[in-house]
């Protein structure tokens, strides 16, 4: 079947929403056309198309963000590429070598949505399944997916109102690899989280282990839930040689944003 035409005018506004990806802020026309190699007119033009379509929104003082229908259309995407059947070994060898429920989470508007769990033998007390929400300050999950969005992501949520975890709650989190919730998203339920990352260093989702507070074993499950991370993230890579995940008899790895140094 021959291909169809391509539409430019469409391209290049594609282009400009990277563009305006990439910002780590709010972002004017003038330094878009700038960076675009455009007119201010066209990519007034560009912007006000995308604002009108909803990826795009113009704030006070006349720059533009992007609004946080990215964050719902990047939960499809994932769904799509079948990130869930690349990483549910992991997932599984988890939850088996726990015998904790494990899920993994991501951005969706200003809370973190389930988007696959592994259940385990034991019972949770706990209606943590697919599709549930749990706020970004108070939740293991919420805290590791703010600490390592980047800073146009952050200032986006604050914009939008989010409850955001303090800053200091957020160096910890950067600075650790993972976060850790005693009783503070529901009581009697404890859980560790660390980073899942794609190939260009960006925090995709979360991965999670819960279990009821009065049979928590801290150490064993932060080691267990940074070990099966690493592995998962070594299958978001590409590395083959990581591919099959085991959790057990390992030293705790450091689960740091990939990019830092």
């Amino acid at each position: 079947m021959p291909a169809g035409r391509v539409l430019t005018s469409t391209l290049k506004c594609l282009a400009l929403l990277e563009v305006v990806a990439e910002s780590p802020g709010p972002i004017g026309v003038s330094e878009l056309a700038r960076m675009t190699n455009a007119g201010r007119g066209t990519v007034h033009q560009q912007l006000s198309t995308l604002v009108e379509a909803g990826w795009v929104e113009r704030i006070e003082g006349g720059s533009y963000r992007l609004t946080l229908r990215a964050t719902r259309i990047g939960h499809h995407a994932l769904e799509q590429a079948n990130l869930g059947e690349r990483i549910r070994p992991g997932l599984e060898a988890l939850a088996e070598s726990t015998g904790e429920a494990v899920s993994v989470a991501v951005l969706d508007g200003t809370e973190a949505l389930i988007v696959q769990r592994v259940e385990s033998g034991k019972v949770l007390r706990a209606g943590l399944g697919v599709g549930t929400h749990m706020p970004l300050a108070t939740s293991a999950t919420g805290r590791v997916l703010v600490a390592f969005s980047s800073p146009g992501s952050i200032e986006v949520l604050r914009r939008q109102g989010a409850n955001l975890p303090a800053e200091d709650v957020l160096a910890k989190v950067r600075e650790d690899g993972f976060a850790i919730a005693v009783d503070e998203y529901m009581e009697e339920i404890s859980a560790v989280s660390a980073p899942l990352f794609d190939q260009s260093g960006s925090i995709v989702a979360a991965l999670s282990l819960a279990s009821p507070t009065t049979r928590f074993a801290r150490d064993t499950s932060l080691a267990a839930v940074l070990a099966a991370a690493a592995d998962v993230n070594a299958v978001l890579r590409g590395d083959a040689r990581r591919s099959v995940p085991r959790t057990e008899g390992r030293r705790i790895p450091t689960i740091k944003h990939p990019l830092s140094t």
